[in-house]
């Protein structure tokens, strides 16, 4: 294999002062000061808006616009605390739901006892009066009665048998509702 030297029409490669090939030291040396001083320069200026951040906005020098971040981040903060409360509710009446669901199928309670404790928890949730809107229920407690229903029924989706009988009875009992 015949190997090429780029050098051998007379150009020389690039030396340094001492003989080694690269950038001259003068060269290197540039770039070390201007990281330098670059790197001064940024930590000054986040130095000075964390210190003084009055005075870096009335120079103009709020480069990063440190307040509008720090707003942002402290109404983001609130929204999540709102979030989490939301989350913590809906859990809870989810749980409620489930357990009035297990009362139903157990005979316990009636349906008109399930939307009596019920409704007031779902009046609040938001969205709730959505659910059917191909085919709204004539008034709110049906509304609840309808939800507790396909509660109970997603709850004995793998009981079949049982599934027929609970929802027969559930049927009849919310063709009675007023």
């Amino acid at each position: 294999m015949i190997q090429v030297n780029p050098f051998a029409h007379g150009k020389q490669p690039p030396l340094n002062g001492d003989g080694s090939g690269g950038l001259p030291m003068a060269a290197q040396r540039a770039g070390t000061v201007s990281v330098a001083t670059l790197s001064g320069l940024v930590l000054t200026l986040v130095a000075a808006e964390l210190l003084a951040p009055r005075w870096v906005q009335s120079l103009g020098l709020d480069v990063w616009n440190f307040h509008a971040l720090r707003e942002e981040a402290r109404i983001t903060r609130e929204h999540s605390v709102a979030v989490e409360a939301e989350r913590v509710r809906l859990r809870r009446e989810v749980e409620a739901s489930g357990h009035t669901a297990n009362r139903l199928i157990d005979g316990r309670i009636t349906l008109a006892d399930a939307i009596d404790e019920l409704e007031p928890i779902l009046q609040h949730r938001v969205g709730f009066e959505c659910a059917w809107l191909q085919d709204p229920p004539p008034t709110f407690r049906h509304s609840v009665a309808r939800y507790i229903i396909n509660r109970v029924e997603a709850t004995l989706e793998a009981k079949p048998e049982q599934r027929t009988v609970v929802s027969a009875r559930l049927k009849a009992e919310y063709d009675a509702l007023k």
